[in-house]
């Protein structure tokens, strides 16, 4: 008797427990890949040469002595390798590419949405991006002149396909000299 009793009372509180619990915590928290950053295989550089030349013709030789590329590992088969190159002074291009550890489909360039009537340079290409932990995302910044007046910022998730989701958008279009933090630029997306 005492022990269905136990029960009875051990499921009512586990079914408590569980309606305690917000449901978008129930729908998962954001995929925080392994990162492994700073990885110098230039074999691995070597195969996907072709699709970042196809988008961003630079060194990748050199950038890749100088910095190596970083390797996202989403835990489920999908790797995303970050390759860097310099753009000018104030900007570092970031591109991404898709692959599978069994090699059962071929390695992609990852192509980002960012929001209508924005411009973009490429829609595979993110400038000073950085794993921010705080966040569990990829965020980037663009610099539109060297005073750091005038840009965007973004932040994008990994999905289990290894994409990348837009999660925020900011700019400041008008170049006016009064310096302002990226994350502090008027948000074009999610619209409030």
């Amino acid at each position: 008797m005492f022990e269905s009793i136990t029960r009875k009372i051990a499921h009512l509180l586990r079914s408590a427990c569980v309606l305690m619990i917000p449901l978008p915590a129930l729908a998962g928290a954001p995929l925080e890949p392994i990162l492994y950053p700073r990885r110098f295989d230039e074999a691995e550089l070597e195969r996907h040469l072709h699709l970042l030349n196809q988008i961003y013709p630079c060194k990748w030789y050199d950038a890749h002595k100088r910095n190596g590329y970083n390797l996202y590992d989403l835990g489920n088969g999908i790797q995303v390798l970050e390759f860097s190159c310099t753009v000018g002074l104030h900007n570092l291009a970031n591109l991404y590419v898709r692959k599978y550890i069994d090699r059962s489909q071929p390695a992609k360039l990852v192509a980002l949405r960012r929001p209508k009537g924005q411009p973009i340079t490429s829609k595979y290409i993110l400038f000073n991006s950085f794993w921010d932990h705080n966040r569990a995302a990829l965020t980037s910044f663009t610099v539109d002149r060297g005073l750091s007046d005038c840009g965007s910022f973004e932040v994008h998730r990994f999905t289990p396909q290894g994409n990348l989701e837009l999660v925020e958008y900011r700019a400041k279009h008008t170049c006016d000299g009064k310096f302002r933090e990226p994350t502090e630029y008027p948000l074009v997306y999610p619209m409030m």
